[in-house]
């Protein structure tokens, strides 16, 4: 603990489009971070005076007494814990707080990993985009010991607008999953009411901002009208990873005995959207199946990855 700011010494691995703006706002906060990522840009876009970049996970870890990882999947975060000389260089480390999105199975196992070392392991959902993680408004769903969440909070409001804990084990992981299926549905839902408003005459600004104002609206889909009008798919929140996170959902649901038959709709046509080359655009980009196509399937179902066209 850093005896003049009473800060614990912080490891960030996985320096992406999430992770960066976390550990920027940890660092601007007065934040010991040394961070790490397997893409050497992303490292140096993110040096300052107070992000010091390491060349390894290990040598991130190395002095520090929290460990903060923001992964792709739950393979990356086991190849975090797997890399050369992590486990010697665990050995100081008070807790790991993980802000990937991954099953709540695979959680279960790196949680026993942790322990077995004596580390204690938070699991923090991000709930918001990329430039919501910048502008500090992002919100954080919490599970795991509730001594250790209650110990950091100050980590959170430093980064977050919000934070909430949900259970002992990976309850997060649960909640985040069930959030992001409404994220990826609806968002296919308001493409849908776009182009059926379209196309009975209804200017795109104009139908988005009545739904704006309705009792339908919501922050999401407000954050998402400036690129729909614009038909702009920079990436705040890529396809891959909400054709990731439905995965997530989907198989959580077979587990759990639950049938999700209009999440699986979705997934379809993020499923087209990904064969067209479009998998790390945005995931709104799913409104150009409905502008570029003229011919519906049959039958009214929604498209296999294998059908070329949407509903117009």
């Amino acid at each position: 603990m850093d005896k003049a700011t009473h800060h614990p010494r912080i490891a960030f691995v996985g320096l992406g489009r999430l992770g960066g703006p976390l550990a920027a706002n940890l660092a601007e906060a007065g934040f010991h971070v040394t961070g790490y990522d397997q893409d050497p840009v992303a490292t140096g876009r993110l040096g300052t005076e107070r992000i010091r970049g390491a060349d390894s996970v290990a040598a991130a870890i190395d002095d520090a007494q929290l460990v903060m990882t923001c992964v792709r999947s739950a393979a990356d975060l086991d190849k975090v814990l797997s890399a050369p000389g992590v486990t010697e260089a665990l050995a100081g480390v008070e807790a790991l707080l993980d802000f990937s999105t991954i099953s709540p199975a695979d959680s279960a196992e790196c949680a026993e990993r942790l322990e077995r070392h004596g580390i204690a392991f938070l699991r923090v959902a991000v709930s918001g985009s990329a430039q919501a993680a910048a502008a500090r408004q992002v919100s954080f769903i919490c599970s795991g010991p509730k001594d250790t969440y209650e110990r950091h909070t100050a980590l959170l409001e430093a980064t977050g607008r919000s934070h909430t804990w949900v259970g002992t084990r990976d309850e997060a992981r649960a909640v985040k999953i069930a959030i992001n299926m409404l994220v990826g549905v609806g968002m296919a839902s308001l493409i849908e009411s776009v182009a059926l408003a379209e196309r009975l005459g209804i200017g795109r600004q104009q139908f988005l901002d009545v739904v704006a104002g309705s009792a339908v609206g919501s922050p999401f889909f407000a954050a998402k009208t400036p690129a729909l009008v614009a038909h702009d798919y920079t990436p705040a929140a890529s396809l891959a990873l909400m054709k990731k996170d439905l995965d997530l959902a989907m198989a959580a649901s077979a587990e759990a005995g639950v049938t999700l038959p209009v999440t699986q709709v979705a997934l379809d046509l993020y499923d087209v959207c990904a064969e067209r080359g479009w998998a790390e655009r945005d995931l709104a980009c799913l409104d150009e199946l409905y502008s570029v196509s003229e011919n519906p399937p049959s039958g009214g179902a929604a498209p296999t990855p294998q059908e070329e066209t949407c509903r117009p």
